[in-house]
């Protein structure tokens, strides 16, 4: 973290000021001024002690602690040269990191549909130098190609969006694709899925990728959001099924089986032998 912001950061909480709401009121625009000119070649976070990445001024709210177990599980599974496709990647943290990770022969695929959300994500991908290995797709993933209507969140909330099937005020209409499509002619080896409840149909969209045992995806991480299945039409059931029925095993963090999904929370699907599913 760069000097000036540990600085303030100690002024703005220390204990006989931070509740000086007028002061901050009035000196956050030369604050956000003087972090604007001290980071313009990006502001550094050295996400859970192991990642060292730059961020966009505009991302400085950005903690250096972030999801520390999904984030140690996933590290550790990517090999120089991988192909990667991060889905749902808001505004860069896993897509940057996993960049540097796979080096200069491996890839990263950054799906994003939220245009304000994507724009930064640009910016931290450009910040990082990571143009030519990292490659951006402003579109959601999903089960067919065309466009989808997407409620979008403010940036501020780092919650990513949601996404429905029908039309309604005050929603975009961004493009959808299907990871099918995408990766016709490609490998991928790690996907990492963080799509608010629609993690189903990005997987509908992938059932050829998935169903060649070579080289369909070794491990897929999947952030779960059951609470938003019911609209959608998914169910522990249905996902666990296909999951199984493309020859993945799936396991909690902690590496014990999963039988059912009843929580949010982060599954890990390995691909494993088709003899080992008779």
């Amino acid at each position: 973290m760069h000097l000036a912001e540990k600085l303030s950061i100690a002024i703005r909480h220390n204990k006989h000021l931070e509740h000086s709401t007028w002061l901050w009121n009035k000196v956050r625009p030369l604050y956000d001024r003087v972090v604007s000119i001290t980071g313009h070649r990006g502001l550094k976070r050295v996400i859970n002690d192991t990642d060292s990445i730059l961020v966009s001024p505009k991302c400085r709210g950005v903690i250096e602690e972030y999801e520390p177990d999904v984030w140690r599980s996933l590290m550790a599974e990517i090999r120089a040269g991988d192909w990667v496709a991060d889905i749902g990647t808001f505004i860069g943290l896993y897509t940057i990191s996993l960049g540097k990770r796979v080096g200069p022969k491996g890839r990263v695929f950054a799906f994003e549909p939220d245009p304000r959300n994507f724009a930064m994500l640009e910016e931290n991908v450009r910040l990082n130098g990571l143009d030519g290995r990292v490659e951006l797709v402003c579109a959601a993933a999903g089960s067919s190609d065309g466009e989808v209507c997407f409620a979008s969140e403010a940036i501020e909330s780092h919650v990513v969006p949601g996404m429905i099937d029908a039309a309604a005020d005050g929603k975009l209409r961004v493009k959808c694709v299907t990871l099918d499509s995408i990766f016709a002619d490609n490998r991928l080896d790690v996907m990492k899925i963080d799509v608010e409840g629609y993690e189903e149909r990005v997987l509908q969209g992938a059932k050829r990728l998935l169903s060649e045992r070579n080289p369909s995806p070794r491990v897929l991480y999947i952030e779960v959001h059951p609470y938003a299945w019911p609209e959608i039409g998914t169910t522990s059931d249905s996902l666990l099924d296909l999951l199984k029925n493309y020859h993945y095993e799936v396991a909690t963090l902690q590496g014990e089986p999963v039988r059912s999904i009843s929580q949010y929370g982060e599954i890990i699907a390995r691909k494993v032998g088709t003899a080992e599913w008779t």
